[in-house]
């Protein structure tokens, strides 16, 4: 009973936590800005955003030691740009590239670099296996899919960013669903990637490519730690969410 009066005394990331799950909380499907470590970020959506940066800043998942001051850095599926301004945070000198295909978010995650006086590069395009362009369905919250929807976005193919560097510090995937066929189009050039995170989805009633992408990882000679929360019961209540049947977040660095 006392830990959390404990945290709360002794920690001022706990207390920045339990503010923002304050500003977040009841905020679904509206906009909200909050202030952290110096920095202005907003979102589109309150449980988003407070989603995005238990992720992000409490549990640090992109997190990484470098000894250049200018790592490379891409963020597939950047989003509003928490990620990006974390990050810029920790390099300030760093090439930080950022892809959203998602007209709204992109449009947030442009603001959110501006008005930081962020150096990161925002692209407005989905990475892609072809250049063009492809359908897009966005959900108005995380993101959206690409290949089919309602909308039209640009698509870039991600292996032409990849040959245009030397080497890649860290290289992040949130791309809803395109993961494996990005990655197997860029397969002889990740051995330039240093660290890879990449959130793997199984679209219900399709087979399922964990295998695949696993090993496409160990052929470009990573070592890999899996993480997924299924929560409560899965056996009996599996989760279905915007058309994913399951999730994988895959943490990969060099052997």
């Amino acid at each position: 009973m006392l830990k959390p009066l404990y945290n709360y005394w002794k920690s001022p990331q706990y207390r920045a936590y339990l503010r923002v799950q304050k500003e977040c909380r009841r905020k679904s499907g509206k906009s909200v800005t909050i202030w952290l470590d110096g920095m202005v970020v907003e979102g589109n959506d309150g449980p988003s955003l407070l989603h995005q940066y238990e992720e992000i800043i409490r549990r640090a998942s992109f997190d990484f030691d470098s000894s250049k001051s200018d790592p490379v850095i891409f963020c597939c599926g950047a989003n509003i740009g928490l990620e990006v301004l974390h990050l810029e945070q920790m390099y300030p000198e760093a090439k930080i590239k950022a892809y959203e295909p998602d007209p709204q978010l992109f449009a947030i995650l442009k603001s959110n670099i501006e008005r930081n006086d962020s150096r990161a590069v925002a692209i407005q395009a989905a990475v892609d296996v072809k250049n063009g362009s492809t359908g897009f369905a966005p959900d108005g919250k995380l993101g959206g899919k690409t290949g089919n929807g309602p909308l039209e976005v640009k698509a870039i193919r991600f292996k032409d960013e990849l040959l245009a560097e030397a080497n890649i510090d860290l290289l992040t995937m949130d791309i809803e669903g395109a993961e494996l066929d990005v990655l197997k189009d860029c397969a002889d050039q990740l051995h330039k990637v240093d660290r890879l995170f990449v959130e793997w989805h199984s679209e219900e009633r399709k087979p399922q490519t964990l295998v695949q992408l696993l090993d496409l990882l160990q052929e470009a000679g990573f070592r890999y730690r899996l993480n997924n929360n299924l929560g409560e019961a899965p056996l009996v209540h599996p989760n279905v969410e915007n058309g994913f049947d399951a999730m994988v977040e895959i943490y990969a660095t060099r052997k």
